[in-house]
């Protein structure tokens, strides 16, 4: 304003600047307030979600332990219709994968296993479901599918789980030699039970070891 050399003209100046700015000002101000207020609406509305989907998964929860399948799928159908892109979501499919393989529906149990894979973000997760996938085309005779589904460069804490599905493949096929060296590989980089230890040391002799 000191380019101004009068109070008048400064006053004069200002007068024209807020008509020639005013309008975009205000507006901008409306937009910021309305970003901040929409942005909170945001965060209750999501936080409101993930509460409801926790409650609904803390209710699958439950009827697993009691072994109420009917109800488990009730719920985790809920989540993962509802709450489809949460973290909730891919728990209750691994569930859903669980129950049906284990009623003999591989076709289903497979469809949910490669859901998984698809959408979730957690590294450990997707673990669990590529050997549990794994497990189920085994289950399947689908061989070169399972054994394509191992193939990957960073098994990190779960190459003893790997190799052991690598051998029950090879074993499967024939391979004794190649599924001998996956069991052992698997034996050297284990951290399980002493019951799982003993189970590929069964298989290991089931191929000849003495």
């Amino acid at each position: 304003m000191d380019v101004y050399k009068t109070e008048e003209e400064q006053v004069e100046a200002i007068k024209k600047w807020w008509q020639e700015n005013g309008k975009s000002i205000i507006a901008g101000v409306v937009i910021g307030i309305s970003a901040i207020f929409g942005w909170r609406a945001y965060d209750n509305h999501t936080a409101i979600q993930a509460e409801a989907a926790s409650t609904l998964y803390e209710q699958m929860i439950g009827a697993a332990r009691v072994n109420d399948k009917e109800n488990i799928e009730v719920y985790a159908n809920r989540i993962i219709g509802d709450y489809k892109s949460s973290t909730y979501a891919v728990f209750a499919t691994l569930m859903l994968a669980k129950i049906t393989a284990e009623a003999g529906n591989l076709e289903q149990a497979e469809t949910h296993l490669r859901w998984v894979l698809k959408n979730t973000k957690q590294a450990e997760v997707e673990h669990i479901a590529r050997l549990r996938l794994a497990r189920v085309l085994i289950a399947e005779d689908k061989l070169d599918d399972a054994e394509k589904t191992l193939n990957i460069s960073n098994t990190g804490a779960f190459i003893a789980r790997y190799e052991e599905l690598r051998g029950d493949i090879y074993a499967k096929q024939g391979k004794a030699e190649e599924a001998r060296q996956a069991y052992e590989k698997s034996l050297v980089n284990t951290q399980a039970s002493a019951e799982a230890q003993a189970v590929l040391q069964m298989k290991l002799e089931n191929l000849g070891r003495s």
